[in-house]
């Protein structure tokens, strides 16, 4: 079997609020009729999106076509030993994972199996899920987070839903010269932001009323020193974890933070291949590793980061954000490992994330059911897809730079 042809789908998301406003999907030919998606993880790629596109085609052409979909691991050391780099390059690896999930893909339907029977088969027969707190509808950001009774309410409003763990950022992802006095980051939090993160966890714990879990993620904005403080703040709350605290590029720092709190600390969604991993397992940085997918090189790539997670007594939980593919590919990977701990997720997976698959993605009660059908288990709606087109070059995450004219 050999791959022949793929298409690029730049997918504008009509519900942008949940899982960003761009999504990148990919599909694969084959010679024997047998077609595979993935997903681009596209939060790493600082490129407008139909730009993107194009490079992710000039990848496909260059990686993929003319390859045998069952050799993933050829593939993806060619990618890494290629164009210079490498490294774990987050943006060649976020293509990379998507292509290599749609030669999964073509290799589950191809054996008519799940591709979770081809990573080892179920360690369980559902995945335990969480997800963002989300304002409540109609009340913006600013004014939800401000309010400690919308706070309580909303989430008890979302553990009726069937939650059993809730995520939150109490402190901004960038930070600006006026609250932070000229700081970038790492940084240094301050006194005030530390009060009101206290007073946010504080309200959400209240209305978790000990009945999910609470997770604190934060983005890899502090230095080792405010992580400290943070987590002296919240640990009075027992989060299952603190989540990144240092940038990741700083294991020694992230290991610094662990040795000075008793809160589990997850690192490592913003991680590509494997060697990121084994340095914060030597340095004990990290008591989870919350890989990525769609950014780590893929499934077998991420069967390996769990692995080593496993034999240092590590817990993984997968870091899901974008499309419904991404989510797929994700549960196919959590059924298969002992030490999960619990996979990521947006929200219920109605609305945009349903009307996307073909076969929507099940959940139910807090969990994610898996599909019995072959591959993934989800295919694209490409009729869907194609009625939602990127038109625009405006992406998601580009920041006006400072002008020094």
């Amino acid at each position: 079997m050999r791959i022949t042809g793929y298409e690029v789908f730049p997918f504008a998301n009509p519900t942008p609020e949940i899982g960003g406003p761009v999504w990148l999907f990919v599909r694969l030919d084959t010679d024997e009729g047998v077609s595979g998606y993935g997903e681009v993880f596209g939060s790493s790629l600082y490129s407008p999106p139909l730009t993107l596109a194009a490079v992710i085609s000039d990848f496909i052409r260059e990686f993929a076509v003319g390859g045998n979909p069952f050799e993933t691991e050829r593939f993806i050391h060619r990618v890494y030993n290629s164009h210079y780099t490498r490294s774990g390059d987050l943006g060649k690896f976020a293509i990379a994972s998507a292509v290599e999930i749609a030669m999964w893909d073509i290799q589950g339907k191809a054996l008519d199996r799940p591709v979770h029977e081809l990573l080892g088969g179920r360690m369980r027969d559902a995945v335990r899920m969480y997800s963002y707190i989300s304002a409540t509808p109609g009340l913006s950001s600013d004014a939800f987070w401000a309010d400690d009774d919308a706070i309580r309410a909303r989430c008890a409003d979302l553990v009726a839903t069937g939650f059993t763990a809730l995520k939150l950022d109490p402190f901004p992802l960038l930070t600006s010269d006026d609250d932070l006095a000229g700081q970038v980051v790492p940084v240094q939090p301050t006194e005030r932001q530390l009060d009101e993160a206290e007073r946010i966890i504080a309200a959400v714990h209240d209305g978790l009323a000990g009945k999910a879990s609470l997770i604190v993620g934060t983005h890899g904005q502090f230095t080792a020193s405010g992580a400290v403080r943070v987590a002296r703040r919240i640990e009075r709350f027992d989060p299952l974890w603190f989540e990144e605290p240092v940038p990741p590029e700083l294991p020694f720092e992230m290991a610094e933070v662990a040795k000075h709190t008793g809160v589990p600390i997850a690192a490592g969604e913003r991680l590509a291949g494997k060697a990121g991993f084994a340095t914060l397992a030597r340095l004990q940085a990290a008591n989870i590793f919350n890989l990525d997918v769609t950014q780590v090189g893929g499934l077998l790539e991420s069967k390996k980061v769990a692995a080593l997670a496993e034999a240092n007594g590590i817990q993984v939980t997968p870091h899901v954000f974008g499309g419904p593919l991404v989510a797929a590919a994700s549960l196919q990977l959590a059924l298969t490992l002992p030490n999960l701990l619990i996979m990521e997720g947006n929200g219920v997976y109605d609305g945009t994330y349903a009307d996307l698959l073909v076969d929507p993605i099940d959940w139910r009660d807090g969990m994610l059911h898996p599909s019995e059908r072959p591959g993934m288990g989800h295919d694209l709606n490409e009729e869907y897809a194609r009625a939602h087109p990127v038109t625009t070059e405006a992406f998601q995450y580009r920041r006006p730079a400072t002008s020094y004219l």
